[in-house]
C-alpha cells in the first residue's frame, strides 16, 4: 500500500457527537491543568510568606532583651522569693523549738 500524501485540499469528516466530546474533553483538560497550577502557585506563595514570618518571629526571640526595669524588678521579686522562704523556715524552727 504506498504512503498517502497529505494536502490542503484533502478533506475528511467525523461524526459531531466525537467532535464536541473532543472540544469537551480538551477544554476540560485545560481548566484542570490551570487550576492545579493555579493551586500549586497559590500553597507556594503561602509557604513563602509563613517561612518569612517565621524567620522573622525567631530572630525576635534570638534578639529580644527585656527592658531594663523589667529585670530589676525580675531581680527584687526573686530576693523577695529568697526572704519569704527565709522567713518560712525561720517559723518552722520557732514551732519546733516550742
Amino acid at each position: 500500500m504506498p504512503a498517502r500524501k497529505i494536502n490542503e485540499d484533502q478533506e475528511f469528516t467525523i461524526p459531531l457527537k466525537n467532535l464536541i466530546w473532543l472540544i469537551s474533553a480538551t477544554a476540560i483538560g485545560v481548566w484542570m491543568y490551570f487550576g492545579t497550577i493555579e493551586r500549586l502557585t497559590m500553597l507556594e506563595s503561602n509557604q513563602e510568606r509563613l517561612s518569612a514570618h517565621s524567620e522573622q518571629s525567631r530572630e525576635w526571640i534570638q534578639n529580644f532583651e527585656p527592658p531594663p526595669e523589667v529585670k530589676e524588678t525580675v531581680g527584687r521579686v526573686r530576693e523577695l522569693e529568697h526572704k519569704i522562704i527565709e522567713l518560712q523556715t525561720r517559723m518552722q524552727y520557732q514551732e519546733d523549738s516550742k
